[in-house]
């Protein structure tokens, strides 16, 4: 473990091939997103807590919070962490830097998992909402999702901390978890959108009346509600869409540097590339605001009791 540690150790510092000015502009943007992402995710989490059953559903209530809680996370720890080392070493103190560069390092590893296997979650459970229909409610209840996310934090945090063991064999895995993840979000959300697209072209099919009359049947005899479904599946692939166009520039790059190696070029694109990855924690709230309408609600009117009792 010192060994390994030792060489978490050895970053963050300056590297002579970034500019100066981009550090320093750098932090200045990860101040105004952390600023962003602590706010924004606090008043979605207060949203989720007050809204009932009947505005959002339960489960994708408690993936949502569970979603603001990791992106509250990287504004409230990920980014001061790197803005203090940074910092520190800019005004010299270079061991400081390295320290508070390893908990970062640490930390940093964390929050893209729960968020990436929340998102996993989501559209798992998206698909499985049409799939098993009245089974649905009884095999997905709100208690077995709590469960669910608890432990997926717990394991989480448990396996993050092997990085200091061995960090090649941990990134080796990590990389593979992503992989799962990404495959069956990616499988999940094709599978719904081909699900709809066949029963939309059976409905079309269908007499004017006819249709009226069987979407009713339908709606009673499986207490499911077609139209909320497709809303919440399209929302949710908005923030989806939003974390892949985030952390793609990264992965990319990663790629590119395994095959090619590592110059100046690469190096810019890698720092600014992490940035963009800190800035998705402050893009989801906004995201859940403009396509949720009960999430706007609540949150203007939190807003504007805010400015009220500050006036």
């Amino acid at each position: 473990m010192a060994d390994n540690f030792s060489l978490v150790l050895s970053g963050l510092y300056f590297d002579s091939d970034i500019p100066f000015a981009l550090y320093i502009a750098d932090v200045a943007v990860n101040v105004v997103f952390s600023a962003i992402a602590v706010l924004g995710n606090t008043f979605i989490m207060v949203a989720l807590w007050k809204l009932s059953p009947l505005q959002i559903h339960s489960v994708l209530k408690v993936f949502l919070f569970s979603l603001a809680l990791a992106d509250l996370g990287v504004g409230a720890v990920v980014q001061p962490l790197y803005i203090t080392a940074v910092l520190t070493a800019m005004t010299g103190r270079l061991e400081v830097s390295r320290t508070i560069g390893a908990i970062f390092y640490v930390v940093n590893w964390l929050v893209p998992y729960i968020s990436f296997a929340t998102l996993t979650g989501i559209a798992i459970d998206r698909y499985l909402a049409p799939y098993f229909r009245l089974r649905y409610r009884i095999l997905v209840t709100t208690k077995r999702v709590i469960i669910l996310l608890i432990l997926l934090w717990i394991l989480t945090i448990a396996g993050t901390s092997f990085v200091l063991w061995n960090h090649i064999v941990y990134n080796a895995l990590a990389n593979a978890i992503i992989a799962v993840f990404l495959f069956l979000t990616t499988v999940c959300y094709l599978k719904i959108y081909l699900t709809l697209r066949h029963q939309n072209g059976r409905f079309r099919a269908v007499a004017p009346v006819e249709l009226s009359s069987e979407t009713r049947s339908l709606s009673k005899r499986h207490n499911f509600n077609l139209a909320r479904y497709k809303k919440t599946v399209n929302n949710m692939l908005y923030v989806y869409l939003a974390f892949i166009l985030c952390y793609l520039p990264l992965f990319c790059i990663l790629i590119v540097i395994h095959v090619r190696g590592v110059n100046r070029i690469i190096k810019i694109f890698r720092f600014l590339s992490a940035t963009l990855i800190f800035v998705n924690s402050s893009l989801n709230p906004l995201l859940y605001c403009w396509k949720i309408r009960e999430i706007r609600q609540v949150v203007l009117a939190a807003i504007a009791k805010m400015f009220c009792c500050c006036s």
